[in-house]
């Protein structure tokens, strides 16, 4: 009875190998700029009932940043899917190397430092420049009207070409 109690209570410690695994790492917006917020979200499976993560940034450099998360190990066996967020104030522009360790500690919030990494995944992404387009407006002022034929008209119910100053032309039909 001793050794089944002894085996049930260090069951959890020994584990059956990974306790959590990182499904997939994705990034929005897609394609970032220096202007946007950018958001990593690291989707989280665990096989143990406590949902909870504890996430930090460890380390922010020029391009690199790591990033860990530990999960908290509950009581029961039963699979847990969760989704870590991380959010990054806007960027200079420039390719970004993201990493991410996951482990698993044991006891309630806050649980003790993992020993063993369970999952280690990393991410390449892109910041662009942000680029303006402004809008010019222009008076343009019509050159000439022609025809199909090219003549020049002032006839109606006829296609028509509208020539203005800027290059620009204008199809028409105006029927009277």
């Amino acid at each position: 009875m001793k050794k089944l109690l002894l085996i049930l209570l260090c069951l959890p410690m020994i584990g059956f190998g990974q306790m959590g695994s990182i499904i997939s790492l994705t990034i929005f917006p897609t394609y970032p700029t220096e202007a946007d917020t950018v958001y990593i979200y690291a989707e989280l499976t665990f096989s143990s009932s406590d949902c909870e993560c504890f996430t930090k940034i460890d380390y922010l450099s020029v391009n690199n940043i790591t990033a860990s998360t530990q999960h908290c190990l509950g009581p029961a066996l039963a699979i847990c899917n969760t989704t870590d967020t991380f959010e990054f104030n806007p960027l200079p522009s420039g390719t970004y190397i993201f990493d991410l360790t996951l482990s698993s500690g044991f006891g309630g919030p806050p649980c003790t430092p993992g020993i063993v990494i369970d999952d280690y995944d990393t991410m390449t992404f892109y910041v662009s420049l942000t680029v303006g387009i402004e809008e010019h407006i222009t008076n343009k002022k019509l050159l000439r009207t022609i025809d199909l034929l090219g003549r020049e008209t002032k006839e109606t119910n006829q296609p028509l070409f509208y020539i203005y100053n800027d290059g620009t032309v204008e199809k028409r039909i105006i029927i009277e």
